[in-house]
């Protein structure tokens, strides 16, 4: 029986075997970047870099009042393993006001309230049809500058 190694209690291989592959990625970097619409900063928009390298992973950021991002991959800030990336950016608007009572109550406000979000173009929210790209570590500033036409 070839399993009666492991049913008798070597449990130990099996354990190593298994958790291998599991730790961080290596040689993650740091990556702080700023996204404009129009020439002004974009603010609360998640920006996704989608890994385009084997063994790659994608990494997420969300921009603050100022348009400024920093990537995560794992934990917070702690960036973007080497590699090229497609970038894929949506523009969202911050919930304000108190959370709705009920479901009907939620959908009711947004049905009430004209859109006043900030859309963006396919060619920057889709991952399939994003014409950004970028390449980490950056040979310069992450910077960018989408246009709404």
């Amino acid at each position: 029986m070839r399993y009666s190694i492991v049913r008798r209690g070597n449990w130990f291989g099996l354990v190593l075997l298994a958790s291998a592959g599991c730790g961080s990625p290596p040689g993650l970097v740091p990556v702080k970047g700023t996204v404009t619409l129009d020439g002004k900063q974009l603010a609360t928009a998640s920006v996704q870099f989608v890994a385009q390298d084997p063994g790659g992973r994608d990494a997420t950021g969300t921009t603050d009042e100022d348009g400024v991002f920093t990537l995560s991959t794992l934990k917070p800030g702690d960036g973007a393993i080497p590699g090229k990336y497609k970038v894929v950016i949506q523009a969202s608007t911050p919930v304000s006001g108190p959370p709705a009572a009920s479901m009907e109550d939620a959908q009711k406000s947004a049905r009430d309230k004209a859109p006043r979000g900030i859309t963006l173009p396919d060619r920057y929210t889709r991952p399939d049809r994003t014409v950004l790209w970028q390449d980490v570590p950056a040979s310069g500033p992450v910077v960018f500058e989408l246009t709404s036409k």
